[in-house]
């Protein structure tokens, strides 16, 4: 049986068909592999095509035609492919892939295929691998989690049951699907509402964490789906997979670029660092000019008109800032204030006659610039209302097209739209100087394209637009034509203002180096992460909304608002918050409490903006009079909180009951520690790590600074442990953050 390995991996196959037989762990002496049977006897490779008639077909790759192997690299070789089903037939389609251990000493194989179409009636427009099915990490999957790069990141705790979960499977974008064979998956496609092309899979087992990482070190970044399966609670394996949507007409080749799987030590932060190294090679981090640098809030105004009610003018908006500059905020985010309102009408980005005229709207944006402040424009770059008058002249030549022809087709509120292409040259264009009208125009100095890194991206089959490479069309290179959006808006409202910038709603890491901000907002409750995407990619703002949620029970609705806020201040993210309606009557206190943490973030600001986000890395959770050290939260699923206003244990979440904090390299050996304690308890600490730093050993060498919720904070709470760093008490409040700074920076 053809085996490659190296000191930590090893991996087998079948030589006649092609398919895993192991993957080994071999430093625990794991098989990964428990369900073989959930591979079906096929090599790991699915190729999706169209037929003469137009429909799709999928193929695996059929008998094994030559294997080649070596300790450390094999190849297998196919010479033609099957259907896997409807009259399971062959076709002329070669298939060869392979995988390469790399280097003794580390734990990663790399794999590759390629094809080359010999048919004369189908093409290739699909190809998924490697398709790793079967794995158990440990032996079993209940103890196991996903981390998933949907929008900032998921963390799915025992991944079998929660995919299978009514959550899951009725979940309204990117649910679980039950595939014919059986197989429960959930797909999404990159760039957009997947933010990065790995997956980690580990186990949490206390002394014996380790996991896998799979991830598309993919260059060309092509329209990738990014796929996680699973059998189900009654066949409990896990799958991972990518999908790459690229065209192989008859006659020609591909080749892809490496994917890489490797095996590790502990949590999914060891993935995180392993996916940025190679990233960083082919996109740039942004540098955070300094008049953004130390933004602590902005307040969007979705209240113009919407729902065809006018609610405020354009000459309110003056009114309207000074609103927000009384709670602290200087950024003004406009919405709604387009023909009809909002979600509706658009691209039709016209000011709406009934809120005023074209006139009144510059003044409003004038004033805030007057007063040093910055006003944001919202722009959809994603949908055109099926109702404009010109949506059959315009419209409808511009959407994607699946491979039948047919529009995509998204509904939000009463309306439907049509998917734009940002492979279209006209849409684009339309939509670049849309953007650079707003700035020269209204004086806009921030420009946000809505839905650009949240909602699906789709191949586009359109032959008239002009996604092509080679000069042939490729149905897969959606991401580079917001690439170009993205960076023709960044270019040309830079020349109009050079203290523009752009923010796009949600993530995608190919976007977010060309960006000011992504906004990561709180959706359904699926199991959010936004750890895994700042924890990647440090250099990257988050803007987190903290809005009251539209629940009616009001202690339900302080509870999410509650956690919400921990999180955002725990991630250093920028507050999000519309005030005005979005705090009802009775919500008085949820007000006050925001207040007074957005006046931490703000005392915090100066340091987050010369930090960088280390999770939880180089600090430990420890109780009073105990030497236990724990990297992790305090509280698990289901404890008991010790005193509430509410009863938190009832509510569909559990981490607000877990105090949690955050680590940040500061100059100069110095860190910051962001902290929410939501229970308010006393007698637990944390041990900060020096890390190295020799200032940490003399307390006379350091600045300790800390504060607190509603309170200066004592800095006689934090002490230097010679052999170990720093020792801080957590304080009695929802939030606080310490600061150790060497004393030359006073």
């Amino acid at each position: 049986m053809p085996t490659l390995r190296n000191a930590r991996i090893s991996i087998s196959i079948d030589e006649s068909t092609g398919a895993l037989t192991s993957l080994r762990d071999l430093k625990f002496g794991d098989e990964l592999l428990q369900h073989a049977g959930a591979v079906d006897g096929r090599a790991p490779v699915r190729i999706v095509c169209l037929d003469s008639t137009g429909n799709r077909v999928e193929f695996a790759p059929a008998s094994v035609t030559s294997v080649s192997s070596t300790d450390t690299r094999l190849q297998v070789e196919h010479g033609t492919c099957r259907a896997t089903s409807g009259g399971n037939h062959e076709v002329s389609i070669a298939c060869t892939w392979s995988i390469e251990a790399a280097p003794p000493a580390t734990s990663e194989s790399v794999w590759r295929v390629r094809l080359e179409n010999r048919t004369d009636d189908l093409n290739v427009i699909e190809v998924m691998f490697p398709v790793l099915r079967g794995i158990a990490i440990g032996g079993r999957c209940e103890n196991s989690v996903l981390v998933f790069p949907h929008h900032a990141g998921e963390r799915i705790k025992d991944p079998v049951r929660a995919m299978t979960s009514k959550r899951y499977m009725e979940f309204w974008r990117g649910a679980t699907v039950r595939e014919a064979n059986g197989v429960y998956a959930r797909e999404m496609n990159y760039c957009g509402l997947a933010s990065m092309m790995w997956m980690d899979l580990y186990t949490e087992d206390e002394g014996t964490a380790r996991g896998i990482y799979t991830g598309s070190h993919d260059p060309t970044f092509v329209l990738t789906g990014i796929r996680s399966e699973t059998g189900g609670p009654e066949s409990p394996w896990m799958g991972l997979a990518f999908r790459k949507h690229v065209p192989v007409r008859p006659g020609c080749a591909w080749e892809s670029s490496p994917y890489s799987v490797a095996l590790h030590d502990g949590d999914w932060r060891w993935g995180a660092l392993h996916y940025r190294s190679w990233i960083l090679h082919h996109i740039e981090m942004p540098v955070t000019p300094e008049h953004l640098a130390y933004d602590s809030a902005l307040c969007p105004r979705y209240d113009l008109k919407n729902g065809g009610v006018v609610l405020h003018k354009y000459s309110e908006i003056p009114e309207m800032f000074d609103q927000a500059l009384q709670e602290g905020i200087d950024h003004l985010f406009i919405s709604a204030w387009n023909r009809s309102g909002f979600d509706t009408d658009y691209p039709e980005y016209v000011p709406d006659m009934e809120l005023g005229s074209s006139w009144e709207l510059a003044e409003g944006c004038r004033s805030i610039r007057q007063r040093n402040g910055k006003c944001s424009f919202y722009i959809n770059v994603r949908l055109f209302d099926l109702e404009s008058d010109y949506y059959e002249r315009l419209g409808k030549h511009w959407a994607l097209k699946d491979y039948r022809g047919d529009i995509y087709r998204e509904s939000y509120g009463p309306r439907s739209f049509a998917v734009l292409c940002p492979g279209s040259s006209q849409w684009r264009k339309w939509a670049v100087d849309t953007a650079s009208w707003m700035s020269k125009a209204f004086g806009a100095q921030g420009i946000y394209l809505d839905q650009l890194g949240s909602a699906d991206p789709f191949p586009c089959y359109d032959e008239s637009h002009s996604h092509t490479v080679g000069g042939g069309h490729h149905h897969g290179l959606y991401n580079h034509g917001y690439l170009k959006m993205i960076r023709e808006v960044r270019d040309r409202i830079s020349e109009i203002d050079p203290h523009s910038f752009m923010m796009i709603e949600n993530c995608g890491d190919i976007y977010s180096q060309y960006l000011y901000a992504n906004l990561t907002w709180n959706g359904a409750a699926y199991d959010e992460f936004f750890d895994m995407y700042k924890y990647t990619f440090p250099e990257f703002i988050q803007i987190n909304m903290v809005n009251p949620r539209r629940v009616d029970d009001p202690d339900e609705r302080g509870a999410w608002f509650y956690r919400d806020m921990s999180r955002a201040f725990v991630l250093g993210s920028v507050f999000w918050s519309e005030l005005g309606d979005r705090f009802k009557k009775g919500d008085e206190r949820l007000l006050d409490y925001f207040r007074t943490a957005l006046r931490l973030r703000r005392q915090a600001a100066p340091f987050i903006a010369r930090g960088v986000y280390r999770y939880t890395d180089g600090m430990d959770f420890i109780d009073d009079n105990s030497s236990e050290r724990s990297p992790e939260p305090f509280w698990r699923d289901g404890a008991k909180p010790a005193t509430s206003e509410v009863d938190w244990a009832a509510l569909p979440f559990s981490e607000v009951t877990q105090i949690t904090a955050s680590r940040w390299e500061l100059p100069r050996d110095g860190a910051l520690i962001l902290m929410s304690n939501p229970q308010q308890v006393e007698g637990k600490h944390i041990r900060v790590r020096a890390l190295g730093s020799e200032q940490w050993r003399m307390e006379s060498e350091m600045l300790l600074l800390q504060r607190e919720l509603g309170g200066a904070g004592r800095d006689r709470d934090i002490t230097v442990d010679g052999d170990y760093g720093a020792v801080l008490k957590i304080p009695k409040a929802r939030l606080s953050f310490a600061a150790l700074l060497p004393k030359v920076e006073r």
